[in-house]
């Protein structure tokens, strides 16, 4: 059963109805233009296998499935993660590289292979159109240049500490860790990840919050991040400035990837374990 703890910073909390049609949705994405949320799906469970069972649905502003195949089916995608939106184009995180798929044609125009990559995870873009790329198991983080969309590994490091969630924040990329695994290709962690900060210039590391949680999907709404812990089952807030943590809603059945519209001043996040979307009105959070 899911627990509100701090109702005073968020309103209504709703899902679609049962039988929408996802299979371990794991990130809810807004696209202003067209009033809809865009959910990817892992397809078979929490799969991570490249079985060509993975796709992306489309719903309307309130959470209804209007398209649950709206493309992937076909394409042959394998397990769609972490994505990323423009007006123009949604990029999407898959097991072995990115999808661009141009979103009034309904077509994935490119895909970006990235080599090597253990466990391709999450999406953030630069000011300037570059894109960041999460490799879990890799401890690395990829870059995708936005003129000549050349790939590179950007970043890998320990210090990555698994990482999981993708923010883009200025000249900042802002990540949210699993935390250092006790055991490699496992889940197992030897104590909780940070919050994480990146400079985009200099690739030092420093860290906003220690040790918050088997931290999964981040996204921000004013001075707060919203940040799911997978493990704990668990919807924090974060203030980054005062280095807090609280829960917002506990009782969550593997909660994944975060998405915001400033527009309806709405929170999307799947829940693998429930095949629902869940979305949180956030119009009291400054």
């Amino acid at each position: 059963m899911i627990s509100i703890i701090a109702i005073s910073f968020c309103g209504v909390l709703w899902a679609q109805p049962d039988g929408a049609g996802y299979d371990a949705p794991d990130q809810a994405v807004w696209h202003a233009p067209s009033k809809s949320w865009f959910v990817s799906n892992l397809g078979g469970g929490i799969s991570l296998e490249r079985d060509s069972n993975g796709w992306i649905s489309r719903t309307d502003e309130e959470g209804n499935v209007i398209d649950p195949f709206w493309i992937g089916k076909e394409e042959g995608m394998h397990a769609p993660s972490g994505m990323i939106i423009t007006d123009e184009y949604l990029y999407a995180c898959d097991r072995d590289g990115v999808h661009q798929i141009s979103i009034s044609q309904q077509k994935i125009i490119a895909f970006y292979e990235l080599p090597g990559g253990e466990f391709i995870n999450d999406i953030a873009m630069a000011e300037n159109g570059d894109l960041y790329v999460s490799d879990f198991f890799g401890n690395r983080i990829y870059k995708i240049a936005a003129q000549s969309r050349s790939v590179e590994v950007w970043l890998e490091t320990d210090d990555l500490q698994t990482p999981d969630g993708l923010y883009m924040e200025k000249d900042k990329l802002i990540v949210a860790a699993w935390g250092p695994l006790s055991t490699p290709g496992t889940f197992e962690t030897s104590r909780p990840g940070d919050l994480l900060s990146i400079d985009l210039k200099t690739k030092e590391i420093s860290t906003l919050v220690p040790e918050v949680g088997n931290l999964e999907g981040i996204t921000k709404v004013g001075k707060y991040y919203f940040i799911t812990d997978w493990a704990a089952g668990k919807l924090l807030q974060v203030d980054p400035r005062k280095k807090s943590v609280t829960t917002l809603l506990s009782g969550l059945s593997h909660p994944t990837d975060p998405g915001y519209s400033a527009e309806r001043k709405v929170l999307a996040f799947p829940q693998h374990g429930t095949n629902q979307v869940l979305f949180l009105d956030v119009s009291n959070v400054k």
